[in-house]
This record gives structure tokens, sequence and C-alpha cells, in this order.
């Protein structure tokens, strides 16, 4: 793969950005293509431990996910969460996220185990930043219980979804198109 132009911070933007645009319009090949040619850049101007770095990592993991390249896709989202703890600790608010991320892409494989362990810890780690009444928490006990209903495990499943509506209905106002779902 070859680089061109001038190995600077606007240039690796903008290739990441015409790689979000490739993948929103469907060319998930290209979107790759480009992305990695970002990620390159990147790690020679900013470093190997750039939380930019590691959030382009977590973009392609999901890029190659998308394209089904699921081995290609957990690498790479492992390699963001690597980078990110190294570079901004472990309880930095991002962290959580790529746990869900990572979750969902489990629960896509058909990992659910997996898929519930990534969900638990993101919602430890949403508790212990926002508290427990927070709507990234009541996020985590949805995913917790869409997990466990893929794995037929219904009695789980009811047991989360109920503390998700009761935190929703804590949260969101009356009105709100979740709750009458």
């Amino acid at each position: 793969m070859q680089i061109q132009g001038a190995l600077n911070p606007e240039v690796a933007t903008c290739i990441s950005k015409m790689a979000n645009i490739q993948f929103r319009m469907g060319d998930n090949l290209q979107a790759i293509e480009l992305l990695t040619k970002s990620i390159i850049i990147q790690e020679k101007i900013l470093g190997y431990d750039s939380p930019t770095v590691a959030y382009s990592y977590s973009n392609l993991g999901l890029y190659y996910h998308t394209c089904q390249y699921f081995s290609k896709g957990f690498e790479c989202m492992h390699r963001s969460l690597q980078i990110l703890q190294a570079a901004c600790g472990h309880n930095h608010p991002d962290i959580s996220s790529i746990f869900l991320n990572l979750g969902l892409m489990y629960q896509d494989v058909e990992n659910y185990h997996a898929a519930i362990d990534c969900f638990m810890d993101s919602l430890s780690r949403n508790v212990q930043l926002f508290g427990e009444s927070h709507l990234q928490v009541a996020q985590c006990y949805q995913a917790i219980a869409h997990a466990y209903y893929l794995q037929k495990d219904f009695r789980m499943a009811l047991d989360y979804q109920e503390k998700t509506h009761e935190m929703y209905k804590k949260l969101l106002p009356e009105d709100s198109q979740v709750l009458k779902q």
C-alpha cells in the first residue's frame, strides 16, 4: 500500500473522512483501504499510542466486522482498547464504549458469553463513571437483556429488561418514544 502526499495530521484526517464517506456509501472495502492509510500516517506522526490512532482502529474494526472479516475486526478493536487504556488509563469513558461495541460484535457472531462479559464490563465502568442512574447504564442493561434473550435465557433477559425499563421511567420524560415501545 503506497501512501502519497505529506505526512501531516490534516492529510490523515482527510483520508479518514473519505473512508467514512465510502463506508456510508456502502463501499466498505475502499473504506478499509483508506482508513488503513490514515492509520499508517497517524502512527508515523502521532505515535502508536495516540488516542486518535485508537479511535481509528476502533472504526477500522467496525468496518472489517461489517465486511464479515470478523477476526480482523476483533483484532482491530482489541488493538484500539489496548492503545486507549495505555494512553488514557483504564477508567476513560471511551473504554466503556469500546467494550459495548466489542460485545455487539461478539453477539453478532453468536458468542453470547463473550458478549455478556463485554456488556458487564461496560456496565461496571459506566456505573463507576456516572453512577447507577444514567442512560449509559440503562443502555448496558438493555444490551445485556438482548444478549440473554438471544441466548434463550429468558429469565435473565426479563430481569435485565425490567431494570432497563425502570431506569428509563426514572430518566426519560413520560412522553418518550422509548417508554411507549
